[in-house]
């Protein structure tokens, strides 16, 4: 009996439809994101001043900016000034914040110790220290997919928002990773222009997160409930 082809991880997602809806949402209102994210990056530069600047104000620039990208996908009307609405909720984006670095810590730390006992074993702990950091990065980066959607448009606190992007991450692995990283891969590739090309991908990886906690997240959560 010839065994049946296990099912494509991509059967879930429609990655080519959410990067054609988050392309044709940031060219449309490229001046309203591309300057709202510039000024995103200053102040959250600018704040470097204090050194532990970018802590209070990264939460609340991201809840604002993410906002405006969803009240666009909407159809509403946004202006740049409403990237400062998330610091209404200010202790909301902080903790978040917070809770990140502190899930961050509890990641790295033991792959710290990890690397420093590989670090005895010439060129193959290298090796080995490279592939579980970059596992680790993947692995984090797909849990956590849809903790910034959660914080930022649903009721939850910011410690469930985690937990729910966690358990929902772990419970669609494969299709969010293929999807996690393809976002992440289109985000970053502005920083071959110089640099200056992240103002328009960083926004545009942005809206296709957005796009996909529409008609991924949404839908299947909504189902599992």
């Amino acid at each position: 009996m010839t065994e049946a082809p296990s099912a494509s991880p991509l059967k879930d997602i429609d990655l080519g439809g959410y990067i054609s809806k988050a392309w044709k949402l940031v060219t449309a209102d490229l001046m309203l994101f591309v300057v709202g994210y510039l000024v995103c990056v200053a102040i959250v530069v600018g704040s470097l001043i204090v050194i532990i600047g970018p802590i209070f104000v990264t939460g609340p620039l991201a809840i604002g900016f993410i906002r405006v990208v969803q009240r666009r996908m909407n159809g509403e009307p946004a202006v740049i000034g409403d990237i400062f609405a998330g610091f209404k909720e200010f202790s909301r984006g902080l903790v978040f914040v917070l809770l990140l670095l502190v899930v961050g810590l509890a990641v790295a730390i033991p792959l710290m110790i990890v690397a420093f006992v590989l670090a005895f074993i010439p060129c193959l702990g290298q090796i080995v220290t490279f592939v579980l950091q970059l596992a680790v990065s993947l692995g984090l980066n797909t849990v956590l997919f849809f903790a910034w959607p959660l914080v930022s448009l649903s009721a939850n606190s910011p410690m469930d928002c985690i937990k729910k992007s966690i358990t929902f991450g772990f419970a669609h692995f494969w299709p969010l990773l293929i999807l996690s990283f393809v976002t992440h891969l289109i985000g970053g590739a502005g920083f071959v222009a110089c640099g200056v090309g992240i103002l328009f991908t960083a926004p545009l990886a942005i809206a296709i997160t957005l796009v996909a906690y529409k008609e991924f997240y949404l839908p299947k959560s909504q189902v599992a409930a």
